[in-house]
This record gives structure tokens, sequence and C-alpha cells, in this order.
């Protein structure tokens, strides 16, 4: 067995389909949701090398490295030179425990840890959810657990600072609802207000002091969470969960409001760009 850094064009990689999880061990399908992701997020200074499988035929195997690899032909091109390690004569029993090496025994990095070291690489959305939340005063920050003046939800806030100004809103409305409390800083409840304003020209029409006395009214923020997961089948994550409750928050605010100034739920969302006027 012979191993040697390479250069190779990413279009020149490829993934052997009699490889599944069902039959041997690797190369679990494409996930089309996941290279989506990856290339979302795209930074080239991130990409790691891959690990492949260079077989007698000349063939170049990914063993670890699928998605990255398909999110950088979307976004890079097929001619974009990617670092491998290049392994030359092994057995498919070999490949298989290379991928399991790689695989097996990651340990996933908590989401607070990987939002800190979002922030010493100066990602933008990492650094936007920190002066917003900091924004709010009372040395409120983003943390581990949630506290007092510790907000928990670290997934929620990153993908609500996609939004500019959307941590600081959302993050203001549901304290003044109910708090700075640790149950204030739910996951499923963050992500439901922040649905609400999302909705196309719900960020302009609703009022905050409004949302405010409708979220006070359904009762505490743990009350709220309980409804929404009674209404969903078992399974799904966060965002699918608090699907109810921002359309819960919507019919509540409508009741008694004029037509032309009810909050719309139901439609595609789209992303606000940073140049729209922020409240």
């Amino acid at each position: 067995m012979d191993k040697h850094f390479e250069q190779v064009r990413v279009a020149d990689l490829t993934v052997d389909p009699s490889m599944d999880t069902g039959r041997l061990y690797m190369q679990r399908d494409e996930i089309t949701a996941w290279t989506e992701k990856i290339a979302e997020d795209w930074d080239p200074e991130m990409l790691l090398p891959a690990l492949v499988s260079k077989r007698r035929d000349g063939t170049l195997v990914i063993i670890d490295g699928q998605h990255s690899n398909q999110a950088c032909i979307n976004t890079e091109g097929p001619d974009f030179l990617r670092d491998t390690m290049v392994y030359e004569g092994l057995s498919v029993q070999q490949e298989a425990k290379l991928f399991l090496a790689a695989n097996k025994h990651r340990k996933p990095v908590k989401p607070f840890d990987n939002f800190r070291v979002s922030l010493t690489a100066g990602d933008p959305i990492a650094i936007r959810v920190n002066e917003e939340v900091q924004s709010l005063g009372g040395d409120l920050q983003v943390a581990a657990t949630p506290s007092t003046n510790r907000v928990g939800a670290v997934q929620a806030l990153l993908a609500m600072g996609k939004n500019p100004g959307m941590v600081s809103r959302v993050l203001k409305v549901v304290s003044e609802a109910w708090g700075r409390d640790a149950s204030t800083w739910d996951n499923i409840v963050l992500r439901a207000v922040a649905m609400v304003l999302d909705w196309p020209g719900n960020w302009e029409l609703a009022e905050d002091a409004r949302l405010v006395k409708v979220l006070k009214r359904g009762g505490s923020p743990t009350i709220w969470k309980q409804n929404a997961v009674r209404q969903r089948e078992s399974g799904g994550g966060s965002t699918s969960r608090s699907t109810p409750m921002a359309k819960q928050i919507v019919q509540d605010y409508n009741e008694g409001v004029d037509r032309e100034k009810m909050l719309l739920t139901g439609r595609p969302k789209r992303a606000r760009s940073s140049s729209e006027s922020v409240s």
C-alpha cells in the first residue's frame, strides 16, 4: 500500500455506486440537502483534503469527502483542484476500514464550541449574532446552556442570524413577553417567533408590542412549546416543531386586526437583503 498527497480535479473523483450502507459499508447515498448546506456556507479555505482510493484501473474513489466534493463541483466547477490523500493498492476491505476510521469515532462538535471557533475564524453570521445579542445589554451573551443572561439556543440564533436584525428583534420581543429566563431562550420558541417575522411582508407589518401581548396571553414559553409539540407527529427537528407555534402566534395576532394589517402565514419565505430596513 502506498499513500501520498496529490491535487486532483474534483470532477475526476468518483463514488462507487455499488457501495452503500445496506450492502457493504460506505458511500451513503448523496444527500442533496447536506450538499446544499455545505455549498450555502461555502469557503474554499475550509475544504479539507479528501481521502481517496486509487484502484488498479486508475479510478479515484472517494472514501471520505463525498458531500463536500459535490458541493465543490457545484460552487467552484469541475476543474477545481482539491487536496487529497491518495491510497494505492487497497483492497475493498481496507477501504472499508479507512471509511470507518474517518467516521466511526468522530465526536460531534457542540454547537456553542462551533460558534466560538466561528467567531475566531471571522464568520460573518456568527459575528452578527454575537453583536446583536450583546446589543441588548444587561450582559446578555451567547452561551452553551441557557440562564438569565445566557442564550443557549445557538443553532436557532445562527439560523436567525442570516437575516440582519432578526436576532435582536426576536430576543427583545420574547424577553419583554416573559422576561430573561432560561425557558425564554428555547430553540423551538425562538425559531417560531423568527418564522412569524420571516414570512413575506410580516417584517414590516408586525407590531412588536402586539406580539409581546400575544405571547404573554398564550402563557409561558414552556406552555407554548408543549402545545406546539403536541400538534406534531413524532420526529422532526426543531424547525418543524416550531411551525405550529408560529401559526398559532399569527392566528392570535390577527384576532380583531384590520385585514390589511393582518400577518401572513403559509406562504414561501424569502431572505431579506441586508439593504432592507431593520426595525
